[in-house]
């Protein structure tokens, strides 16, 4: 048992270098390539709203000030520009034209790469995957949150 979870531990670790290594490759960092991802999602899902700053920092579990200091970078880099949002205390953040051929760039190879690994899965694979995977949340909740 404890082997097992020795390399589920230092393969969920690899896992994160490799995406690190993957944003560091593209010039930018891992939370900035978080945002970008959930931003190019959104602004493929119209029935989605628009994330705001507040709504970033609550889904990856992030300081305001870092989100806030990567919107500003990408807002000078004229990749995202903000939107008055329905309540006026928060701004909804948008890809811009630019902005969207710049996630694309970062996003698509991304999620092509993804998808080639996922479909190395059988549906029972993933099933077992999934289920150990929402054991392992639903404990740790219960211990941690």
């Amino acid at each position: 048992m404890q082997d097992a979870r020795a390399r589920f531990k230092e393969l969920w670790h690899r896992i994160d270098t490799l995406f690190n290594a993957y944003a560091k490759k593209q010039g930018i960092n891992f939370t900035a390539l978080l945002i970008l991802e959930l931003l190019t999602e959104a602004a493929h899902d119209s029935a989605a709203p628009p994330y705001t700053q507040k709504a970033l920092c609550e889904k990856l579990v992030l300081p305001k000030q870092l989100v806030n200091a990567l919107i500003n970078t990408f807002r000078e880099q004229g990749y995202v520009e903000l939107r008055e949002a329905r309540d006026r205390r928060n701004k909804e953040i948008r890809l811009t034209i630019s902005g969207q051929a710049y996630a694309k760039s970062i996003i698509e190879p991304l999620d092509a790469a993804d998808e080639q690994a996922w479909q190395t899965f059988n549906d029972n694979e993933l099933a077992i995957f999934a289920a150990a995977l929402e054991k392992y949340e639903r404990t740790m909740m219960a211990l941690l949150g």
